[in-house]
């Protein structure tokens, strides 16, 4: 079983990462190609949110299965005693870059992504407004800022999970 979970957890961070890449490297820097702003943003709602839906469900699993392969695949030594395994430097590291994964997560998505949203509409509204549209471009540019920052931590996280995944390394007395 616990192989089983290791291999779902490995498929989600993929799942989760994977597309990342990709909306990073080419959808969005497409939509750039959109002249009509009613189109660009309803193109990028498209992906985002079947984007939203794959990262949510990937990130449950990643949870769950983060959780059982620690109380079934870690041996009890390691797990008792962390501060005296490398594990535990690396499993902490982990968790804290995942806390801050979720937090831009979060951030981008609701704090950025609103802002461009309201933006998106006023524009479309009032297309003769240049300051709007102005603000509107340096919260994209401010979203894809984000996104590539994301995009590293999510990278640290797997570096991460491969050292946690080297029992010769991760066991080793600190």
């Amino acid at each position: 079983m616990t192989t089983f979970s290791l291999v779902i957890h490995v498929i989600a961070a993929a799942v989760l990462v994977g597309p990342q890449l990709v909306l990073f490297l080419a959808v969005i820097p497409s939509t750039w190609l959109i002249p009509e702003e009613r189109l660009r943003r309803d193109v990028t709602r498209v992906v985002t949110a079947r984007f939203g839906m794959l990262a949510g469900l990937s990130l449950v699993l990643l949870v769950v299965t983060g959780l059982y392969q620690f109380y079934a695949g870690v041996p009890d030594e390691v797990r008792e005693n962390l501060t005296d395994y490398r594990f535990g430097t690396i499993f902490s590291l982990k968790m804290v870059m995942f806390v801050i994964f979720i937090a831009l997560l979060v951030l981008h998505t609701v704090v950025i992504g609103g802002r461009i949203r309201r933006l998106s509409d006023h524009v479309i509204a009032n297309p003769d407004d240049d300051e709007s549209t102005f603000a509107l471009d340096n919260r994209r540019r401010t979203s894809f800022m984000l996104s590539a920052l994301m995009l590293i931590v999510a990278f640290a996280v797997l570096a991460l999970g491969v050292m946690l995944g080297d029992d010769s390394y991760a066991y080793e007395l600190r």
